[in-house]
């Protein structure tokens, strides 16, 4: 596979690169198979392990490269935001200090600036079973309440044929993995990894914490789930 180095620290020996199918790939200095240091907006080839981190990587010729500090679209306005990693948990991933080029690690984010309530939702069911990367407030948000509105349909369903919560049940369980997986991103999206949605099962504390968690803005800095799932100001 193909792809770009988004970012990479050398105090730490790891990275982030942004494969050509859109997703986020770790890599550490290991797996780097040259001998001169990766540098962020480099071309790379790749394998991915099962882990979903990125091995055997190998730097494409300089000239193929990919300047970081140029925007891809010059209609899409800079982004004067200098990405760190402030917080301790994500440090180990490095920093992304440039200020116009975010647009080049997640182009993305410029197309989802016109995203209406169906595209969420579509976005979501496109992940169906997805459990890496990271998703903004408003996928999550937009994706529950596509499934509320769905459930309390098959809820009147039931009460007017009386089939007892027949359709509503099934409506939940057939949603029941991308709500789980979109949750899940929404943590990791806040720096947080997604085995803390298991908190919901603490009675009235761990449902009030994940509500906060999943209200929380977009955390500014790459981390081992990827670049954030927003272009913030």
């Amino acid at each position: 596979m193909r792809g770009q180095i988004a970012n990479f620290s050398p105090q730490h020996g790891q990275g982030i690169i942004m494969g050509d199918d859109g997703k986020n790939y770790p890599f550490t200095s290991q797996q780097w198979q040259q001998a001169t240091a990766p540098m962020a907006g480099q071309q790379v080839e790749f394998s991915v392990d099962a882990q979903g981190y990125a091995v055997a990587v190998v730097g494409i010729a300089a000239g193929n490269a990919v300047n970081l500090n140029k925007p891809i679209d010059s209609t899409i306005a800079p982004i004067p935001h200098g990405y760190t990693t402030a917080n301790p948990t994500t440090a180990n991933y490095g920093q992304v200090t440039h200020t116009a080029g975010m647009n080049a690690v997640n182009p993305a984010w410029a197309i989802e600036e016109n995203y209406g309530f169906f595209d969420w939702v579509k976005k979501s069911l496109s992940n169906y079973a997805n459990f890496k990367g990271r998703a903004r407030r408003k996928e999550y948000w937009y994706f529950y309440l596509a499934w509320f509105m769905l459930y309390l349909g098959g809820a009147i369903i039931d009460y007017m044929i009386g089939t007892d919560g027949i359709v509503a049940g099934l409506i939940s369980l057939a949603l029941v993995i991308p709500n789980i997986a979109v949750g899940v991103r929404r943590l990791h999206d806040v720096n947080k990894s997604g085995w803390w949605m298991l908190i919901a099962f603490i009675p009235i504390i761990g449902g009030i914490m994940l509500l906060v968690w999943y209200c929380t803005d977009t955390k500014p800095n790459v981390n081992q789930w990827g670049a954030p799932a927003r272009r913030l100001p």
